[in-house]
């Protein structure tokens, strides 16, 4: 016994002696979990009393967009340390969408369209619902690569060209896998990743298809540095939507594929850096796309997502162009650093961007891929108060009479995404075709910071009838989106079936801190936009031959004028699909025509001048209190085509004089923890009408007064599809508020 129990000993001693290092080793690395996160609170009010959802725009139909009401969101920020070489992270977030405070939880439904809480207390709209989001494990073994993470990612490592970094509010949506590595020192860097596609937008027509889960896009970007003075890198990205092939009738031996949607984009960057006075930067980049358009996924968008359209009608909406697209894009930028030691420095840069390009994983929202200031976001769809389609009755604004703040992004995708934002919020707007040359000087003395801005851009979609005489106008690759009418460019419009356009914009804009109390900060800009666009610039591609309306109480003959001859033999004339010709109306014992005839090719000629100024003025009122106060005007002198163009028949006409103004005060204040915000704003303005002459206006009926807002017996005239367009002068007036409480823990 005595023998046994010592041999017992041994054997206890010496597991011990074994097994204590690696529980030290255990203990050392033991899992450790941390759990933050942050409640926001928003308060929106405006006196267009809309209160659809928590935020100001979207195009979603049935998602909603409002600005009154208040709505909290939960965020809880999870991340777990399981070793030195293993991170597990998380998020478990609520969204406002339409939970309002008054919304109680998701009860209360009382009508049933999905708006303003309305979708009831099943539906995640409305019922303050949590999501999980942005789970990843992250590994860094130490050899091989340099780390692995598997599961969601915002994808932000790689170019906005090409593959960008996702949008915030789906920014934990995306997933896939990237590798990250190195060598020689670090002087060569490497990204591998397979992202699955969001079936939500990836993809012709906002879809990628019906058979998703296997859709991916693939990435490779490289980068080696020389020395100090060179680096040069390489990326390329390869996006497939598959569906099943429908010539496939033999389950037996699985299915096979066939390619709905394919995308390439290769790019190459290199950067020569002169010490530290000048540095030059270039980027290259040529893209290839085929969207399927053999009707083999069918004939008809009806119940079908796979289907693919081969062609859009004048006003189609798709985030990829149909068929089969090639083009180059490409960018230079140099900065002078102060080379002459005085404060000053310029920044250049000279871009293309080919009105072909795609890159559907381009960079949709919170990039800005060109260095102008772009358009400002104060007028970002077609109509005077910012109503897409306001030319027809119930088409009410969709972002408010003010527009977004600021200036634009520009971003290198037809793709651009402005979804569940609010007014005070960047505004993105689609740069493709854009081409011309950015200069920006920088001057910078003690107090005083002073910059400013000379571009001058021209497009590669300068074009007649979409680039095609062979296709009717309604027959067209390029989705219109709501075409490039109104006061400034429309944010998704990169197309019209004719262009012929010119951009110069100038802007000045300096900053001084005075030097009283705790120092006021003065601020001021100044921004001159010149517009040219001659849209249809050849007499050929008028509807209808010379004489065919003589004026007076004769009507028009309707003999047609043809440009080309499609496919199939037929001869093609833009009266057939965009301006046909006006009826005879009499007013007050005048007859003449409804709207101009269409018979010169300056009748859709475009010119703006457009100005606006700010000045403004903050003081940090206490250590935890900062306000501002400031003053916009904006002035836009339009003529955008007369009644013979209409603003392709759609969209409500804006030539004439705008004059908006805008006063805003915001303020942030910091607690121990807790940030407020608050921006609100009061606009005013005026719009005046001048769609020139050579026609006929007519008069407001009671049901014209009732849809469109105007006065019973106000002038105005109706376009081809029977809108309205008012000929008197519209007075404007917006209140809008946001703000916000930040509580992270």
């Amino acid at each position: 016994m005595k023998t046994k129990s010592l041999r017992k000993g041994a054997f206890a001693l010496t597991a011990a002696a074994t097994l204590l290092p690696a529980t030290a080793s255990l203990a050392q690395e033991a899992p450790r979990l941390q759990i933050g996160g942050t409640t926001y609170t928003k308060w929106l009010y405006g006196n267009s009393r809309s209160q659809g959802a928590m935020f100001n725009f979207t195009t979603i139909p049935g998602e909603g967009a409002g600005e009154n009401g208040i709505g909290t969101e939960l965020e809880l920020l999870l991340n777990a340390r399981l070793s030195s070489a293993v991170e597990v992270r998380g998020r478990i977030h609520s969204r406002f969408s339409q939970n309002f405070w008054s919304n109680f939880g998701g009860f209360g439904r009382v009508t049933t369209d999905c708006v303003a809480g309305n979708c009831g207390e099943f539906d995640p709209r409305s019922n303050q619902y949590i999501k999980l989001r942005g789970v990843a494990v992250t590994l860094t073994p130490g050899y091989l690569i340099d780390s692995a993470t598997i599961g969601a990612n915002d994808f932000g490592q790689f170019d906005p060209f090409v593959v960008g970094r996702i949008r915030y509010i789906d920014r934990d949506n995306a997933s896939g896998v990237l590798v990250q590595g190195s060598a020689f020192d670090r002087k060569l860097t490497y990204d591998v990743a397979g992202i699955s596609l969001p079936r939500l937008w990836a993809g012709p027509n906002y879809s990628t298809g019906a058979f998703h889960t296997t859709d991916a896009s693939y990435v490779f970007q490289g980068k080696y540095t020389v020395n100090d003075m060179f680096d040069v890198g390489g990326i390329f990205q390869y996006a497939i939507d598959n569906e099943l092939n429908a010539g496939d009738l033999n389950p037996d031996n699985g299915r096979d594929l066939y390619p709905r949607f394919r995308n390439g984009v290769g790019g190459v960057k290199a950067g020569f850096h002169l010490g530290s006075v000048l540095d030059v930067r270039g980027a290259f980049y040529r893209s290839y796309m085929h969207a399927e358009e053999s009707n083999r996924f069918g004939t008809s968008p009806d119940n079908n997502p796979a289907f693919v359209h081969s062609s859009f009608g004048l006003n189609g909406y798709s985030p990829t162009m149909a068929g089969k697209h090639e083009d180059n894009s490409w960018r230079v930028d140099a900065t002078l650093n102060d080379p002459l030691e005085i404060g000053l420095s310029l920044n250049v840069q000279a871009f293309s961007i080919g009105a072909d390009y795609m890159a559907i994983m381009a960079s949709r929202r919170e990039s800005d891929v060109l260095l102008t200031e772009g358009h400002d976001a104060t007028f970002a769809f077609p109509g005077p108060n910012n109503a897409k389609y306001g030319v027809f009755a119930g088409n009410p604004t969709v972002i408010g009479y003010g527009g977004w703040t600021s200036e634009a992004q520009q971003l290198a995708t037809i793709n651009v995404d402005n979804e569940f934002t609010d007014f005070d919020e960047p505004m993105a707007e689609t740069a493709i075709g854009w081409k011309g040359v950015t200069f920006n000087p920088v001057y910078s003395n003690g107090a005083l910071d002073i910059a400013g801005e000379y571009s001058y851009i021209t497009y590669n979609q300068n074009w007649q009838a979409w680039g095609n005489d062979s296709r009717a106008l309604n027959d067209t690759q390029y989705p219109g989106a709501e075409l490039d009418s109104g006061v400034l460019h429309n944010f998704r419009s990169a197309f019209q079936p004719f262009q012929e356009k010119q951009t110069h914009i100038l802007v000045a804009k300096a900053r001084y801190v005075l030097d009283l109390g705790r120092g006021v900060d003065v601020f001021g800009k100044v921004k001159y936009i010149h517009d040219t666009d001659k849209r249809l610039n050849d007499s050929k591609y008028l509807p209808y031959q010379d004489g065919d309306c003589p004026g007076g109480d004769v009507a028009c003959a309707g003999n047609k004028r043809f440009y080309g001859t499609d496919a199939n033999g037929n001869q093609l004339s833009t009266a057939d699909s965009l301006y046909g010709n006006p009826g005879l109306i009499t007013r007050d014992g005048v007859t003449g025509y409804q709207w101009k005839p269409f018979d010169d090719i300056s009748d859709d000629d475009r010119v703006l001048n457009y100005t606006s100024f700010n000045l403004g003025a903050g003081y940090q009122l206490t250590d935890d209190l900062y306000a501002s106060l400031s003053y916009t005007k904006f002035l836009a002198d339009l003529q955008d085509g007369n009644t013979a163009f209409q603003s392709y028949n759609l969209h409500q006409m804006v030539s004439g004089k705008h004059d908006k103004n805008l006063v805003s005060l915001k303020a942030k204040y910091i607690l121990a923890g807790v940030e407020f915000g608050l921006e609100g704003q009061y606009l005013f303005g005026s719009y005046t009408p001048d769609y020139g002459t050579g026609f006929v206006p007519t008069t407001a009926d009671e049901a014209t007064a009732r849809d469109f807002g105007v006065e019973v017996g106000s002038l105005g005239f109706r376009n081809r599809f029977n809108g309205w367009n008012p000929l008197v002068t519209r007075n404007f007036e917006q209140v809008r508020l946001k703000a916000f409480m930040k509580a992270q823990f």
